[in-house]
């Protein structure tokens, strides 16, 4: 079975996937497949399979339409969608083997969990997509794929292709593709995902509580996550960081860097 990531970018953001390209090379023995928004960047490496999506009027919606063509296009077997604001660490490859068996068995992809759950804030959204309530807490729009499953992204594409096509994309914001594939999963009556949330916030303490879960900082890490994630019985691997300092460079070589040379306890 083929695995590997999808990924995708704009021009602008490229410099930070850069970063997240750097460690799945690393830290990974599958490979990538890089989506460019209206440009085109090869690498001088056989792990990587470059793409050109073609999107005309990339607004915000538009940028969100591309994850699931994407999907749509992999050559994957098995794949992960791994958003560009991410780092993965040395156990990433552990959440195609956590998932394997379950993913195999399943109608739909396999989403990462989410900690807060909300429907009822973004009900307004919700209600132009299901009158369904859903079986399970809201998830994130990263996920695991078969390409079985790929009949539920054609359904995500369709939807937002007709939202667009009565200019009605702003009423989506923020959560256009995110709020689409959950009133999905509502309406398939879907109670499961991938158990856990694979990624957790890209603050400095958080780094530090992957690196020296024992020091200061790496407390303070813990304590963020308990109270981010755990509290609401969200449970955590980490196998990848995701946002905020990420989207700094520098502070993503760094931290590469860093696990690079780093043997300590895995969580």
């Amino acid at each position: 079975m083929k695995k590997g990531f999808v990924i995708f970018t704009d021009l602008k953001y490229l410099p930070i996937v850069e970063n997240l390209i750097d460690s799945v090379l690393l830290f990974s023995k599958y490979n990538i497949e890089l989506n460019c928004i209206n440009f085109l960047k090869e690498f001088d490496n056989p792990r990587i399979k470059s793409r050109k999506i073609d999107m005309p009027n990339p607004h915000f919606f538009n940028i969100t339409r591309c994850k699931i063509i994407a999907t749509i296009n992999s050559d994957f077997d098995y794949g992960l969608l791994l958003d560009g604001d991410m780092i993965v660490t040395k156990e990433i490859d552990q959440i195609f083997d956590d998932n394997e068996e379950k993913i195999k068995k399943v109608k739909c992809p396999l989403f990462c969990k989410h900690p807060h759950n909300p429907f009822k804030r973004y009900k307004h959204i919700f209600k132009k997509l299901t009158n369904k309530k859903p079986k399970m807490k809201y998830v994130y729009s990263h996920y695991l794929f078969l390409k079985s499953q790929k009949w539920f992204f054609e359904e995500t594409l369709s939807i937002m292709n007709n939202i667009l096509s009565k200019n009605l994309h702003n009423d989506f914001y923020p959560i256009p593709e995110e709020s689409i594939m959950n009133a999905q999963l509502c309406n398939y009556e879907v109670n499961y995902d991938m158990g856990y949330c694979y990624h957790i916030n890209g603050f400095p303490e958080c780094f530090e509580y992957y690196l020296n879960p024992e020091s200061e900082e790496g407390k303070k890490g813990q304590k963020h996550v308990e109270e981010t994630y755990l509290d609401y019985n969200c449970p955590v691997k980490i196998y990848a960081f995701h946002g905020h300092k990420i989207k700094d460079i520098n502070v993503g070589k760094n931290l590469i860097n860093q696990m690079r040379h780093h043997n300590g306890k895995n969580h």
